[in-house]
């Protein structure tokens, strides 16, 4: 029987962020690297990404590169994970972060508005899982972690978001991360969804304007999550403890979606 330390030791395996360089993505980044992840940051803000990972190196000692990372570009995806195997000859986690939402009167919304959000949401977070599969089915293991959102599960009120694509992004987030955990489980590749509630990040701040009304009734535990309450989460999708959970859908929020 393995130990708890060993169930959620990290040490020397290697992960890909995205949109680790900000927001909730920087709880991601750190909570593998304080598990001893080697991390790759990657968003399109690469200064942001930089400056995370110079923080996070110099606390804990792993390595942790930023790189540049647009999930529309595919030849960029392509690029992002040359430069993992070059460095690092491997691929252990990935973490599918990066996400937009744009907001607008569901009767205004525009074709580009739901285009923009899908090929981010949806066709990006594909492209990652793709080309991260086939690295890890070949070795027989693997952690791929897809971000979704409570939202995904509900119906929001036209006074909390207007954010049709957003949500229909995340709900699909869900079906696609349950049919590959189905089509891997038997290759050593685990895929799971987390989903985080409301959170004070940069996309969270979309919602300031309503914060009182979330607070007060659309949250049980009337508060937004922490800067460090999803890194527990995350870190168990990531660990070697989580080698018999696939296709599972973890909500960290402090209750909206049990109401």
């Amino acid at each position: 029987m393995r130990s708890n330390k060993e169930l959620f030791d990290l040490t020397g395996q290697v992960a890909i962020v995205t949109g680790g360089g900000y927001g909730l993505g920087v709880q991601m980044a750190y909570a593998l690297a304080e598990a001893g992840a080697n991390v790759v940051i990657a968003a399109r803000k690469v200064e942001k990404c930089k400056a995370t990972a110079d923080k996070i190196e110099s606390e804990l000692g792993v390595r942790v590169i930023p790189a540049r990372l647009d999930v529309t570009k595919p030849e960029e995806i392509d690029a992002l994970f040359e430069m993992v195997m070059k460095e690092f000859g491997r691929l252990d986690i990935l973490v599918n972060n990066a996400g937009v939402v744009l907001v607008n009167h569901i009767f205004k919304y525009t074709l580009e508005q739901w285009n923009t959000v899908l090929n981010t949401n949806l066709t990006g977070l594909w492209l990652m899982c793709q080309k991260a599969g086939s690295i890890m089915t070949k070795a027989g293991y693997g952690r791929i972690i897809n971000i979704t959102s409570g939202t995904a599960m509900v119906g929001v009120r036209s006074e909390i978001v207007m954010a049709p694509a957003y949500n229909a992004s995340k709900a699909a987030v869900i079906g696609l991360t349950k049919d590959l955990a189905v089509k891997w489980a038997k290759k050593g590749v685990t895929v799971n969804a987390l989903a985080p509630g409301f959170y004070g990040s940069d996309m969270g701040d979309i919602n300031s304007p309503v914060h009182d009304l979330l607070n007060g009734y659309y949250i049980p535990m009337g508060r937004f999550g922490s800067d460090d309450e999803l890194k527990g989460a995350l870190l168990y999708f990531a660990s070697p403890g989580a080698s018999y959970c696939t296709g599972s859908v973890l909500l960290v929020d402090g209750g909206a979606i049990a109401q």
